[in-house]
């Protein structure tokens, strides 16, 4: 490592730069030695570069630069002398005559100064070819690093691509019409596949079995969201008919006075979630395994209001910065129809963040990736948690 280090003291001509290379190695060679000799005053900061060298070169550069800013110190000092002589001139010599001594000094000190400088500069010129050498070994390095990143990352972005194709060929008609998926609901078993099916999907015992588990799960969801919503609607007109026994005047901070039930949730006891948060079986590397988001939320608690006109829905609050960032807020019923709550109550998504190859996030049905034997008993569950709540508020059950 050395320090490079640039002197900028008395007035250099326009042709003449002073660069000094050094190395330092305590006790013999101290960091602040070109500083020292020069006056910081008269020095750049010193830059760190790293510069390779054998121990022979390294010791040559250092006596070089040694011998050159004693030169330059010495030079220097004679130049303080001539400058500290004509300071001491008498009133009677006239501005002109100090302004022409105090240039020849200094024309002086550059004469005596510029053949230092030029025994110097082969020295800095072979220490800074090499600098421009390990320059462009250390880009060429990283252009090379780089597009070897980027061959990885191509490779990996056209895995993920052929992963997606595949999913895709579940949703595919075939030549009967009817898509692998849907020749599952219908409870189809193929003894064989078109090749050119085989030919996208590979193994096709596991895909099939795939495809059957994710009609599994879909079915299994479109019961509880109906579940759930019959539930909702039922209680809705035993309410209406018995006069809407229990309804409470709601408010908070929007200017919005709701009328409806505070509906508490208690999902305590439901199965475990742990196997429903497997992530799909992407592709290695296209998604890192920490940006995995399985949108497993359920509400505590929901508004369940009824409005002028007797239509029955769901309302919570919210709230948001005015302006965006400023001090203050604004709040806000987020309304729902029962469909509405009924369908984002089983809504399961799993999500990945920075995903190779796209600019924001994907969004993957649980239904598609999930195990069965976990998905199902799980969404059963839930859909008869809510229905129960909301069973509980049937006048002759409170």
């Amino acid at each position: 490592m050395a320090l490079q280090i640039s002197y900028r003291g008395f007035l250099l001509g326009a042709d003449l730069e002073i660069t000094v290379y050094w190395f330092p190695r305590e006790p013999d060679r101290p960091a602040d030695y070109v500083t020292d000799a020069l006056g910081a005053w008269h020095t750049s900061m010193p830059n760190h570069v790293d510069v390779s060298g054998t121990p022979e070169e390294i010791t040559s550069w250092t006596t070089a630069a040694a011998l050159f800013v004693k030169q330059i110190a010495a030079e220097q000092e004679e130049l303080r002398k001539a400058q500290r002589r004509i300071r001491r001139w008498d009133w009677t010599t006239t501005y002109r005559r100090v302004r022409e001594k105090h240039d020849d000094a200094q024309a002086s000190f550059l004469e005596r100064v510029r053949p230092a400088a030029a025994a110097y500069q082969p020295v800095r010129d072979a220490i800074e070819a090499r600098l421009a050498e390990q320059e462009a070994h250390a880009r060429e390095t990283r252009r090379r690093a780089y597009q070897e990143e980027e061959r990885q990352r191509m490779e990996v972005i056209a895995r993920f691509r052929e992963w997606e194709s595949r999913q895709e060929v579940a949703d595919r008609p075939l030549s009967g019409g009817l898509s692998p998926r849907q020749m599952a609901v219908r409870g189809d078993n193929p003894s064989s596949w078109p090749p050119e099916v085989q030919a996208a999907v590979g193994d096709l015992a596991v895909w099939w079995a795939g495809v059957r588990a994710s009609v599994r799960n879909r079915q299994a969801s479109a019961q509880a969201v109906r579940k759930v919503a019959e539930a909702i609607t039922r209680t809705a007109a035993a309410l209406e008919e018995a006069g809407r026994p229990g309804i409470n005047t709601i408010k908070a901070g929007p200017h919005e006075v709701l009328r409806g039930w505070w509906i508490h949730f208690n999902w305590s006891d439901l199965p475990p979630t742990t196997r429903l948060r497997t992530p799909p079986d992407v592709p290695p590397g296209c998604v890192d395994e920490k940006r995995w988001h399985y949108q497993l939320f359920l509400p505590s608690d929901r508004i369940f209001t009824v409005n002028r006109s007797g239509e029955f829905g769901f309302a919570t609050e919210s709230r948001s910065m005015i302006p965006p960032g400023g001090y203050g807020y604004r709040y806000k019923w987020l309304k729902q129809s029962i469909e509405q709550f009924a369908e984002r109550l089983i809504h399961t998504e799993i999500i990945a963040f920075r995903a190779l190859g796209r600019d924001g996030h994907l969004t993957f049905p649980m239904t598609d990736h999930a195990d069965p034997d976990a998905y199902v008993p799980y969404v059963e569950a839930v859909a008869e948690r809510a229905a129960a709540r909301f069973h509980a508020l049937i006048p002759g059950q409170l």
